[in-house]
């Protein structure tokens, strides 16, 4: 595999595999699939392209994690109590967006492979939220919105307790 699609590669599974990354994501593509307010998702991709840039302008360390952690708590409460004001939800979006781009610097040695870990990243994180959210969109049953709303209260726990780990 040549070297920028290897690093392209790693960029776009970065958000798959790191386990902020997805229980954000998750968290927010179920409120998108629950709320049917594909607005949010362009608000996250600009929150995103807002957070690389940040990145290519080389802003310093941020706790970008643990705004994530505390944005999929959140979310997914909303989640759970089927409950989303728009603004609400357009404001965690861009803030998600945004955060999940600082918290994925890439570790390139080229400024090519930089760029290429970062548009894998961008493309990887927004192929799982359009995913998860056109499934969670589709959960028309009781039991599948039962279940949606399940998983978004697993989702906050989850965050939660990372939350009080990390912050002890």
């Amino acid at each position: 595999m040549s070297g920028l699609l290897q690093t392209f590669v790693e960029g776009f599974i970065n958000p798959l595999v790191t386990p902020a990354h997805v229980l954000t994501l998750l968290a927010l593509a179920l409120l998108l699939g629950q709320q049917n307010r594909p607005v949010s998702f362009l608000v996250f991709a600009l929150g995103l392209a807002g957070g690389f840039v940040a990145i290519v302008l080389a802003v310093e360390a941020t706790p970008a994690r643990t705004v994530l952690l505390a944005s999929a708590a959140v979310l997914g409460v909303m989640v759970a109590a089927a409950w989303a004001p728009k603004p609400l939800a357009l404001l965690l979006a861009a803030i998600m967006g945004t955060a999940l781009a600082l918290d994925s610097p890439p570790q390139a040695v080229t400024i090519a492979d930089a760029y290429a870990t970062l548009a894998g990243t961008a493309l990887g994180a927004c192929a799982m939220l359009f995913v998860v959210a056109t499934i969670a969109a589709h959960a028309n049953a009781d039991w599948q919105r039962l279940g949606v709303r399940i998983l978004g209260s697993w989702i906050a726990a989850s965050a939660i307790l990372v939350l009080a780990v990390w912050l002890k």
